[in-house]
């Protein structure tokens, strides 16, 4: 992996954590917690995200209502929401799919806060793993002679800096989501 490289992994990374913690409940129904689970909309097509297959909105903090496009496929989100093992119990009214989201109890949100850690660890790992390949280009290169030692060390500075600079927006972004956790 080259040091040219770097920002766009350590971005991934960045992206990935965000996409991990909002898919993540935290007590308060959003859009985001039912928009990527994969329906089987028709036979003989390919699994449809609940969001392609009509509107997804959170009408108040504690549901989520989707309306589907085609009425006909009702009941293939809702079976496919109660098997998505995010403990939904949708309900169809004929027009549209409601998704309670019931408040979360102190032990549930304890749970959740360990989970953030963990995500947020992971993703640390992946860092360190990166900042280790383009340390290692850097001082292959520096090996070869395609740069001087100087440049070596510039290089290595510029790599430390970008890895911590990205380690404090994971852990802020596990701290914003843990307190949002804690707070409701």
């Amino acid at each position: 992996m080259k040091a040219d490289d770097l920002d766009s992994h350590l971005s991934e990374i960045e992206s990935f954590l965000a996409s991990e913690l909002s898919k993540m409940r935290s007590g308060r129904a959003t859009t985001s917690l039912v928009d990527d689970i994969m329906v089987v909309a028709y036979d003989g097509a390919d699994p449809l995200p609940v969001k392609e297959l009509g509107m997804v909105s959170a009408d108040d903090p504690l549901s989520i209502t989707i309306t589907p496009w085609d009425k006909s496929i009702l009941e293939k989100i809702e079976t496919a929401i109660r098997k998505s093992g995010r403990g939904f119990n949708p309900v169809n009214d004929g027009q549209a799919i409601r998704v309670p989201v019931p408040p979360m109890t102190e032990e549930t949100r304890r749970q959740r806060v360990k989970e953030i850690s963990a995500l947020v660890e992971q993703s640390k790992i992946k860092v360190r793993t990166i900042r280790q390949d383009v340390i290692k280009s850097v001082e292959e290169m520096e090996d070869t002679g395609t740069i001087s030692e100087d440049d070596m060390f510039s290089q290595k500075k510029q790599i430390e800096e970008a890895v911590s600079q990205t380690n404090q927006k994971l852990e802020k972004m596990g701290k914003d989501k843990e307190a949002e956790l804690m707070r409701l």
